[in-house]
């Protein structure tokens, strides 16, 4: 949603933003934008309310004429019955949640269009949703790339890296094992990486503990940019893992890394697969074995695959991004 906002922007539209958050922790950021950002941060029976009703005094004195809802959340309690094009994204997790299935239902059949982040999500909700209006469904890969970066760096500190929020199901703990394996079996030592913050990072800090992999595993700070990573690193690593509650959608950081000429090592777990083309390895999910082979592979053709890396991110370039979204209707 930032990038689509601060693209839309970037290309002459008069963007307006609705957004829950802290106005507090959210202030400096709001700051250096150059649109309109109107905070809502009551407690969350109030906020979507109140959040609505500003919305709906908003349409009706300016013209609009599109509005992109981040969910089916911030699309259920809006009743404008103008001619207003409404589209709402669809990510992956949220479609899950079927204790919540009348309610999705209802709140997606008010869109004019629904804009998927992978075919695998596509599919999920039509499987979920029987009932879904057949009206619009596009699929637009979420990623923007302002600019390809040739990584000329060729020594770089880590051999690995994830640029990833710190859960289970992005599959941190599978590349330990991996790594591990690739020591004792092999006698491949290599360095790892791993920008992000979330509720594993005790448990993850614990399993390098558990495997000795303290000489080998980086935990850095969610301050440092995920640039100086990607441009410190060789190959970007996320082998996904799918749980009754979650599952990924997509896999953004695999195309920001490749605009920096990395390969990825992904699962084909949820929509990650379709994060590479010819520039990475899918493995199985769950599945450290293959993962080592796919470590060791990867770093054979290494060149090649980089080459594959850069010419795979061009297609997200920002400018034909953000005309895919305005276009989509």
């Amino acid at each position: 949603m930032t990038n689509i906002a601060q693209h839309a922007f970037y290309t002459q539209n008069k963007v307006t933003v609705l957004s829950d958050g802290s106005k507090l922790f959210s202030s400096d950021f709001d700051s250096k934008c150059k649109f309109d950002i109107h905070r809502f941060d009551q407690i969350k029976f109030l906020r979507k309310r109140i959040k609505s009703s500003f919305a709906q005094n908003f349409l009706n004195k300016n013209k609009i004429d599109i509005i992109f809802f981040d969910s089916w959340k911030s699309l259920e309690l809006f009743n404008n019955t103008t001619d207003i094009k409404k589209i709402c994204l669809a990510h992956g997790n949220e479609i899950l949640k079927l204790r919540n299935k009348h309610r999705i239902l209802n709140s997606l059949n008010k869109a004019d269009l629904i804009i998927y982040n992978s075919q695998f999500t596509k599919n999920k909700t039509f499987k979920n949703f029987k009932n879904l209006k057949k009206f619009n469904h596009k699929i637009i890969y979420p990623a923007f790339i302002k600019k390809i970066s040739e990584n000329k760096n060729n020594k770089k500190k880590y051999d690995l890296c994830t640029v990833a929020r710190l859960e289970y199901r992005k599959g941190h703990h599978l590349v330990f094992e991996a790594m591990s394996k690739l020591r004792n079996e092999y006698k491949i030592i290599l360095k790892y990486a791993i920008l992000g913050d979330g509720p594993e990072l005790s448990r993850l800090k614990d399993l390098v503990l558990k495997f000795s992999l303290q000489k080998q595993v980086d935990f850095i700070h969610h301050d440092v940019s995920s640039e100086k990573i990607f441009k410190n690193s060789s190959v970007h690593i996320m082998p996904t893992i799918t749980t009754p509650e979650s599952i990924e959608g997509f896999g953004i950081s695999n195309v920001e890394a490749a605009s920096y000429g990395l390969p990825c090592i992904v699962s084909n777990s949820g929509g990650t697969p379709e994060s590479i083309d010819n520039n990475g390895i899918i493995v199985k999910e769950n599945n450290s074995k293959q993962l080592v082979k796919a470590i060791i592979d990867i770093f054979k053709k290494y060149k090649s695959y980089s080459r594959k890396s850069y010419l795979f991110a061009n297609n997200f370039e920002s400018n034909k991004k953000i005309k895919e979204y305005l276009n989509a209707i």
